[in-house]
This record gives C-alpha cells, sequence and structure tokens, in this order.
C-alpha cells in the first residue's frame, strides 16, 4: 500500500486530468484557446521556489507536480501570446526553472499536451 503522501500525490495529478479533461472540451466546443506550461526545476521544487510559482499564477490556472521537479500547469482560455505574460512572470519568479509552453491543438489529450511541453523544456 503506497503512503499516504503518494496517495495525496497521485490524487492531485488525478483531478488536474480530470479538470484538463474538461478543460479540453470546452475548448473544442466553444473554439477557445488552452495554453499549457510545464515548469521543471533541476534540483526539484523547494518551499521558496514553490510560493514564488504560485504566487505568480491566475486563480483560473490549474496546477499539479506531474513528476519530481515538475509543475504542470493548465491556463484555460488563453492563448499562446497571452501564455507568454505567464511564462515571463514564472521566469522571474523563479531564474532557476526552465518553463515551456505549448497550445492546445484539435485533437490533442492532456497526455499530448504534456509530452509537447515536456519536449519543449527538455531541449530549452
Amino acid at each position: 500500500m503506497a503512503n499516504g503522501k503518494v496517495d495525496k500525490d497521485l490524487q492531485a495529478y488525478e483531478d488536474f486530468e480530470k479538470y484538463l479533461r474538461e478543460e479540453i472540451s470546452v475548448t473544442t466546443d466553444f473554439d477557445l484557446p488552452l495554453s499549457v506550461l510545464v515548469v521543471l526545476m533541476h534540483d526539484g521544487w523547494d518551499d521558496d521556489a514553490t510560493q514564488s510559482a504560485l504566487g505568480v499564477l491566475r486563480l483560473a490556472d490549474l496546477v499539479t507536480s506531474t513528476a519530481p521537479g515538475e509543475l504542470a500547469v493548465a491556463l484555460p482560455n488563453t492563448s499562446t501570446n497571452d501564455a507568454r505574460v505567464v511564462e515571463d512572470r514564472l521566469r522571474r519568479a523563479v531564474p532557476e526553472a526552465r518553463v515551456c509552453i505549448t497550445p492546445h491543438r484539435t485533437g490533442d489529450t492532456v497526455q499530448d499536451l504534456l509530452k509537447r511541453a515536456r519536449e519543449a523544456a527538455a531541449s530549452a
């Protein structure tokens, strides 16, 4: 049996996936923009860096830790150009982080969005 932290982290990611799937549906149904950011910290996230990153996000943004050293942020109703504003805020708040954006494309799944954002972050 997994410990409480692992269970909590898994639930948080499952919730993120659920809400992101809903955002993808709304995005598709109403032809709205949706962007996803992946924020990577090579040495992992400490409390100060986490608070700095969360402090620049908007209330409507969906955030989860998807892997050690990685945060995923879904930006509902946000074009790539508008997401660059959030990206810039994150880079200033946590300069040691790598931040990459990927826009939603027709037919994308949660996994498609995260994969593209991770690949972009890895090559940045």
